[in-house]
């Protein structure tokens, strides 16, 4: 027992000896405080950044799904046999999915809640319709559409 105390105090270092008490005290609470402290702070900021990265994938998401949505109706009113006198298509209003006839056979896939609406614009000097597809997420305090989609028709 007495070789090794003697050990201890025989440690050098360019600049003299260690005493024992520093160099086997490991680290003081108050160190270990503000570690865990400066490790808190850092966390807090972290997951911050982690939840508001979170919701702008959401919003993403929400987005891709609109679009979706109104793509599909948009192909329906382009399969139309005569796009310009209505045939398959009509106007509807502002209402949640899913959609009325004729529009039966648009799926939303996802689990976000959308509403759509379609509204037909003729114009009978140049035999053109205008069709404009709206998509809107019920939870958004305004009343500005998600997604827009537009298109021109022609009797030809």
């Amino acid at each position: 027992m007495n070789t090794i105390r003697a050990r201890r105090h025989l440690v050098q270092t360019p600049r003299g000896p260690i005493p024992p008490a520093r160099r086997d005290g490991g680290f003081a609470f108050v160190e270990l405080l503000v570690g865990m402290a400066l490790f808190a702070g850092l966390s807090v900021f972290l997951l911050q950044a982690f939840i508001d990265g979170m919701g702008f994938a959401n919003r993403s998401d929400t987005k891709a799904a609109a679009t979706s949505i109104a793509m599909q109706v948009m192909e329906q009113i382009k399969a139309s046999p005569n796009p310009y006198t209505l045939v398959g298509f009509s106007n509807i209003p502002r209402m949640a999915l899913p959609l009325p006839a004729p529009y039966t056979g648009i799926a939303n896939a996802t689990t976000h809640s959308l509403q759509a609406s379609v509204t037909i614009v003729p114009d009978t000097n140049l035999l053109l319709s205008t069709v404009t597809v709206n998509v809107y997420r019920p939870v958004d305090p305004d009343t500005t559409p998600l997604v827009t989609l537009s298109t021109v028709l022609t009797s030809q």
